[in-house]
């Protein structure tokens, strides 16, 4: 499979944890995923886009990320985020981002991705520019939409093993579902949401756009879940680390751009 190209791609490979050892970073905060009261359960852009091409990229209305700088001692420092292992390209680093949601924009998606992921408020950024920096086009995309309540009892193999204690992605795992009329599949988001993965042809085109800011010194980093490290990075050695490969292809473009 392709996974050389596309941000966010389905990958199947996962690396172990490679850290420089000067960058500034923050442990991660351990997070349990569990199910998500009924009550809470929205529609919003998680889910795959599935290429033209066959590869799954990840956002059904595309996907946008922060590439964050800041300078310090005359020294530029870029954001890294070093991704779960959990995560697609688990053990790889990259920048935070994720799926623009419905009534987003590309910035205000990466601004809200990099604030979930990492704790940076977006009133200490400075938004510069952006620029798609990855396309593809789509065969269909998965929505997710959230079970309705006379659907939750086919969720039971899944709810019955998270209330005996297995983690939710696990109990998904070990207890696969698929509606029995439409034959779509159980999925869950990070959040913890139930929802039906639904085929969508009418979006023909996936995209990744790279917002460009700055802030004004090195903020406080928070990680979730989602991540195994968060690290203000010497931009000259960001690619000394084992990246993200798309994001290594578009490292090169993002420096010009910042007039690297």
């Amino acid at each position: 499979m392709d996974v050389t190209l596309a941000w966010g791609v389905e990958g199947q490979y996962n690396f172990r944890e490679v850290r420089a050892d000067d960058l500034r970073h923050r442990p991660r905060t351990p997070s349990r995923r569990t199910l998500a009261p009924m009550s809470e359960q929205v529609i919003h852009g998680d889910g795959w886009a599935v290429g033209s091409d066959g590869v799954r990229r990840w956002g059904t209305l595309g996907a946008a990320g922060l590439f964050l700088t800041t300078v310090e001692n005359g020294v530029t420092l870029l954001l890294v985020q070093h991704r779960a292992m959990w995560t697609n390209f688990g053990g790889t680093w990259g920048i935070p981002g994720g799926a623009v949601d419905i009534g987003e924009s590309a910035t205000e998606a990466a601004l809200r991705e990099t604030q979930e992921e990492t704790g940076v408020d977006p009133a200490d950024v400075t938004v510069t520019t952006s620029a798609v920096t990855s396309r593809a086009a789509l065969e269909h995309v998965l929505r997710r939409v959230p079970l309705e309540d006379a659907e939750l009892p086919l969720a039971a193999p899944v709810t019955d093993a998270v209330a005996s204690g297995l983690r939710l992605f696990d109990a998904l795992r070990e207890n696969p579902v698929t509606h029995p009329d439409t034959g779509h599949r159980l999925v869950a988001t990070i959040d913890g949401q139930l929802c039906w993965e639904v085929p969508d042809p009418t979006v023909e085109e996936w995209t990744y756009t790279t917002v460009l800011g700055t802030a004004s010194h090195t903020l406080e980093l928070t990680p979730t879940a989602e991540s195994t490290d968060l690290a203000w990075c010497p931009i000259d050695e960001v690619a000394e680390l084992r990246l993200l490969p798309a994001f290594r292809e578009a490292l090169p473009g993002l420096r010009e751009m910042l007039g690297e």
